[in-house]
């Protein structure tokens, strides 16, 4: 019997819903395509080869006590047992069940997927995780071989393995293309001692870096209907773990629209500053870091620096507000930050209406309209720490709009009750706003204040030049 008729190939490939598997998919699509054969068995032989003799068998992260992980067989044999083991599911010869497959849904035979062929799953002592106490998940023969392959397809990132998976079937495969060229060419050039090593240290930033790489790639209509997820995970021993990190479609949205010309020098130096690395000071300037080992100060560039850990980037993934950084890199660190940048960041990410913005900046004018008492107005709206003393700074600024005979109110009864501050509307966040348009807006202006008119430093906040 042919092995296309006892695979179906229409099943080592579709999309599952599954990330781990459709991995496993695509990087066999990958193969076929560049290798111009259907030939799965030959396939699985040429992989095991890599990971046997190449990567050395250091698949542990993956698979527990595999035929490539065991202990017990040495050299040559992890290649022969895992021959073996294939050959024996492909022609059936495996204990088997009739029923519906888990992942695809498909009625046909199927196979036991535990710790040491299905990434993550329950076996051995841990069969109550399964229907009826069974040996494990029960699987397709075509979604076992698919889990082979993972590991091809993604990368080693600190102590786990990140696997990314995505809405955007188009995403997925051209970052697993990536990680397979990458593996292909460390093996070639007899360098690949495991599988491929990311220069990323933080999930975190990592994910960053991938969304940036597939906004320069993608169109906007496909950036902005995607969301990310990075898994971190590994499958080593008795701690398995995973740790997800999403992407979701509203951030690209945002992220996306923040590398426009117009602001994405202001975007990239304000997220820039907060990455973070021992005896590093960040340099506006040039937005870069120079960081000093035994007496000696190196200068690094974003290459250099973009796998350290990044505090905004982890807000924004845990939907952690931003504001404060904001506020504080416009009024302590008396940096620029396009207002454009702010109003997107409330709308697309914390759901403000426009109409609150519009507000604000209104009353933002109003202050630096009155030039003489600037410092004073600026006192009065930084001090406030309860809500009720804030809202009265809010009602001097109109009082004083009375007195001036000003045609328009700063705010009407509706724009103050339904605006600014509508129920659960948290008062301190409507108050930060207002303080970064002002500052913002003493920037465009060129108004300058003298550093005993800066807010306090909070003690312990981290300072950058």
């Amino acid at each position: 019997m042919k092995e296309a008729q006892k695979i179906n190939l229409e099943w080592l490939t579709r999309m599952t819903g599954d990330p781990f598997v459709d991995v496993g998919g695509i990087v066999l699509k990958i193969l076929m395509r560049e290798k111009g054969a259907n030939n799965v068995a030959s396939l699985i032989e040429d992989t095991t080869k890599i990971y046997v003799t190449d990567w050395k068998a250091k698949l542990n992260a993956f698979f527990l006590n595999s035929t490539i992980t065991q202990p017990a067989f040495k050299g040559d044999r992890k290649i022969t047992e895992t021959k073996k083991f294939f050959k024996a599911l492909i022609e059936e010869n495996l204990p088997f069940e009739e029923g519906y497959c888990r992942i695809l849904g498909e009625k046909t035979k199927l196979f036991t997927g535990g710790r040491d062929n299905y990434i993550l799953s329950g076996s051995g002592t841990f069969i109550n995780f399964h229907h009826a106490f069974q040996g494990g998940v029960m699987l397709s023969k075509e979604v076992l071989i698919r889990m082979f392959f993972v590991p091809l397809g993604c990368v080693q990132l600190s102590e786990k393995i990140a696997l990314l998976y995505s809405n955007n079937e188009e995403l997925i495969e051209y970052f697993i293309a990536e990680n397979v060229q990458e593996n292909s060419r460390r093996i070639a050039t007899k360098i690949a001692n495991g599988i491929s090593r990311s220069v990323f240290k933080n999930p975190s930033s990592a994910l960053f870096d991938f969304a940036l790489r597939w906004i320069r790639e993608a169109n906007r209509s496909e950036v902005e209907n995607t969301e990310l997820t990075l898994y971190h995970f590994t499958n080593f021993g008795a701690s398995p773990e995973i740790v997800l990190y999403n992407f979701s479609a509203a951030l690209f949205t945002f992220y996306s629209r923040v590398q426009h010309r117009t602001m994405k020098l202001d975007w990239d130096k304000f997220s820039h500053s907060y990455f973070r690395q021992k005896n590093a000071d960040y340099r506006y300037e040039t937005d870069s870091f120079e960081v000093t080992e035994k007496k000696e100060v190196s200068t690094q560039r974003y290459e250099d620096f973009k796998g350290w850990r990044n505090s905004i980037y982890e807000s924004l993934l845990e939907g952690r507000s931003i504001l404060g950084s904001m506020l504080d890199w416009v009024s302590k660190k008396q940096h620029p930050l396009n207002i454009e940048i702010v109003k997107l960041y409330q709308i697309i990410l914390q759901d403000m209406n426009e109409k609150t913005l519009q507000i604000i900046e209104r009353l933002a004018n109003y202050v630096l309209e009155d030039s003489s008492n600037i410092k004073k107005n600026l006192r009065n709206l930084q001090k406030p720490t309860k809500a009720y003393v804030f809202r009265n700074a809010l009602r001097r600024l109109e009082e004083r709009n009375l007195i001036e005979k000003n045609p328009e109110p700063l705010f009407s009864l509706e724009e103050y009750a339904l605006e600014l501050f509508p129920d659960g509307t948290y008062w301190q966040e409507i108050q930060d706003l207002l303080l970064i348009a002002i500052y913002q807006k003493m920037h465009e202006q060129k108004i300058w204040l003298d550093n005993e008119d800066l807010p306090i430093e909070e003690t312990g906040e981290e300072t950058i030049s």
